[in-house]
């Protein structure tokens, strides 16, 4: 089911793309939450631009229901979860969110809860879904609590952290070391840049283990064919596709 799913996602990236393939990880703390928020509505009436609703509240837990999830790995799985059609996440590039599941209760009754940040993988500007990719583990507790998800079931949401604010050419090159799921913030800045022709920040792009195909999946075919396409006609991004690199 995931080879299919990763296939469809190779089309254009606007509108309700299907569901694609990507990692999760955690991004940042929760103390950065406050202090370094994205732009809400009430923060875009108070420096006087156009209010653009999004569907995260930096100050509130909300319910995003489930739409549907796939095996990506024998332990990772791929989730998408829906909101209002008309608006954005509200997420910048690389930013994340926090999502928080009960767990039981504590001694005094009250619900007791287990809480982690995420970087969805979804394109920011997309609307009416965002997808997470996580890595289950044995005993993570969050991790088995969204392995339990069925479509339908809710996840508590809160957000956005803001860890890297990009900018077009805000540098000439960008390093970036990655391991595992940790890849994820770095795919948002790769789209991101991919994304803008008047982007000319250097790339290069290397793996060592099969894993390579589900980041290079992301690209196909619209962002990896855009690619060779700038640097065959003298652009400065340069993907190594090598399996064997180290």
């Amino acid at each position: 089911m995931a080879a299919l799913l990763l296939r469809r996602l190779a089309g254009t990236h606007r509108g309700r793309v299907p569901l694609g393939a990507a990692a999760a990880a955690a991004c940042g703390g929760a103390t950065l939450f406050y202090a370094s928020s994205s732009p809400t509505v009430a923060h875009l009436e108070e420096t006087g631009k156009a209010a653009e609703q999004v569907a995260l509240n930096p100050d509130k837990w909300l319910e995003f229901k489930l739409q549907e999830k796939a095996t990506v790995s024998h332990n990772s799985q791929l989730f998408r979860f829906s909101f209002d059609p008309s608006t954005k996440l509200g997420l910048d590039v690389a930013s994340c969110l926090i999502t928080r599941a009960p767990i039981g209760e504590e001694a005094e009754g009250r619900r007791k809860y287990v809480i982690r940040p995420y970087t969805p993988i979804s394109d920011p500007d997309s609307k009416g879904y965002f997808d997470l990719l996580i890595k289950v583990y044995p005993d993570g507790k969050m991790s088995q609590y969204f392995a339990s998800l069925k479509p339908g079931d809710v996840v508590e949401v809160k957000g956005p952290i803001e860890k890297l604010r990009y900018n077009p050419n805000m540098k000439k090159q960008i390093g970036m070391i990655a391991g595992g799921s940790g890849i994820t913030p770095m795919l948002q800045v790769v789209r991101a840049i991919l994304k803008n022709p008047n982007d000319n920040t250097q790339m290069i792009y290397c793996s060592k283990e099969n894993w390579i195909d589900l980041p290079v999946a992301i690209l196909t075919s619209r962002y990896f064919i855009q690619l060779i396409n700038r640097q065959l006609t003298g652009g400065v991004v340069l993907v190594l596709y090598q399996r064997t690199w180290f």
